[in-house]
């Protein structure tokens, strides 16, 4: 009887320190994204997506062009820290979780004015693989479906970047459950036009910040108002 009280005892602690190393492991891939204030980043709120260099490093991410394409636009960084750029919004391959998350699928679209020359969607894609001759770029025109194989070149992740705070995108997506699918960075690079882009690449990817557009946006017109 000792034996076995003694035996279930040793199960019953096995089972919670188990328990407890599988939610430590699932909970650090399921760490929110953080914006520059600490708070979490929320889908479908308005973020603008920053150099976490200060100094030399550039402003943040925009809609941009390449000579001689009208469409699709392209993700451009602007060249001033000052200037922040477009905003994003972000949205989860899991419609029910209303907060990005570290390693998981999630869309990127650029919201707020933009010109007509171009009728495509503004949702973030990367080109494929026959269409370059040289890097695969981050451009716009991505689908906005459901996650799947058919919408995998609009599906990307959010982690850790190698400074404290600030992360990076990767293309990985596991929208489509296929073995083939490969991993990517996202660096920065310059294409022929001079602009400064994002590519895919096999090396550290660079380092972003999320800087929520409405507190951008006010503190700009103080400024301006001063």
């Amino acid at each position: 009887m000792k034996t076995t009280t003694a035996s279930l005892f040793l199960l019953f602690i096995f089972s919670i320190t188990q328990s407890s190393f599988l939610f430590g492991v699932a909970n650090a891939t399921g760490d929110a994204v953080l914006d520059r204030n600490g708070d979490k980043v929320l889908t479908g709120v308005r973020y603008y997506v920053v150099s976490a260099i200060w100094g030399a490093g550039g402003g943040g991410l925009a809609i941009g062009r390449e000579s001689g394409r009208k469409c699709p636009e392209v993700v451009v960084q602007r060249r001033f820290d000052l200037d922040n750029g477009s905003p994003v919004v972000f949205s989860n391959a899991n419609p029910g979780d209303g907060v990005v998350r570290v390693s998981s699928d999630v869309r990127v679209k650029f919201v707020g004015p933009r010109d007509r020359l171009c009728p495509t969607s503004t949702v973030w894609k990367v080109q494929g693989e026959g269409e370059s001759s040289g890097n695969r770029w981050v451009e716009l025109g991505g689908s906005e479906g459901e996650p799947g194989c058919d919408t995998a070149e609009s599906w990307f992740k959010i982690d850790k970047a190698f400074i404290d705070g600030t992360y990076k995108f990767k293309y990985c997506p596991s929208a489509c459950d296929s073995s083939a699918t490969s991993c990517y960075e996202i660096e920065r690079a310059v294409d022929t036009d001079g602009q400064v882009r994002l590519a895919l690449t096999d090396s550290t990817g660079y380092p972003w910040i999320f800087v929520k557009a409405d507190e951008a946006d006010a503190r700009i017109r103080q400024v301006v108002r001063a």
